[in-house]
């Protein structure tokens, strides 16, 4: 590897580590700094990327291993929905290393990312569904797993507070949830159950948009006839005055 592809690397790989301790907003940062390397490599002349499609699906599997770590400490429904998408899109990326041929991906798109970004913001934000009460006979002790206090009921013993409070809740979904248009998808999708309903919702509007990115990028080369400084230049132009 040359010098500029060590560079290119090392950055990538910092960039994963903060979703270990923000989910989202490190999900956030990784993806963005994903798109860094294609202005590092217009800005550091230090030997060159060699065949930068493969080195930037490799580079992806650091953040999509943070991911895949957090992940594993969900709930079932969530955490094994993450694990079977993080295993599809690797055998996507082990099948386009295979071929060289950059479609494939098209047939494996990487819904793993848009799947955790969509769970990691219903947690940060408290928009899941309370777990549902323990049943009659079993020990209720709550996320904390702590016993409950003397002189209480097992099942008296409240669940540790993990999100927003009901009165936040109301604060902040509370007059969406009567707006006549958002109002109806609010309503159905907060707070989110992972019911079948809900899943298919989700499922259809993340595969949407990864199908489009995915062609973007790989089908369409909608970027590969500029360099991303070009492209970065031409929206400051068409932004700037004069108008």
């Amino acid at each position: 590897m040359t010098t500029e592809m060590w560079i290119i690397a090392a950055v990538r790989i910092a960039s994963a580590l903060p979703v270990l301790r923000w989910p989202l907003a490190g999900a956030l940062i990784a993806i963005f700094v994903d798109l860094s390397d294609l202005f590092l490599r217009d800005w550091i002349q230090l030997g060159g990327v060699k065949d930068y499609q493969s080195f930037d699906k490799w580079l992806d599997q650091a953040y999509m291993l943070t991911f895949l770590i957090v992940a594993l400490r969900w709930e079932p429904v969530p955490r094994n929905i993450a694990v079977a998408l993080y295993a599809y899109r690797l055998a996507g990326v082990i099948t386009f290393e295979l071929t060289g041929d950059r479609e494939i991906l098209l047939l494996f798109p990487n819904l793993f990312e848009f799947w955790f970004i969509f769970v990691a913001a219903l947690k940060t934000f408290g928009w899941e569904a309370e777990p549902e009460a323990a049943p009659q006979g079993h020990l209720a002790y709550g996320r904390s797993g702590s016993p409950p206090a003397q002189g209480m009921q097992p099942n008296d013993a409240p669940l540790a507070q993990t999100g927003p409070t009901p009165e936040e809740q109301l604060s902040l979904t509370g007059r969406i949830r009567s707006w006549p248009v958002v109002g109806p998808a609010v309503r159905f999708a907060i707070p989110f159950r992972y019911s079948r309903a809900q899943l298919s919702v989700a499922a259809f509007i993340i595969l949407a948009a990864k199908l489009f990115h995915e062609y973007t990028l790989h089908v369409g080369q909608w970027f590969e006839g500029f360099t991303a400084t070009e492209a970065l230049e031409a929206i400051w132009r068409f932004f700037a005055p004069p108008y």
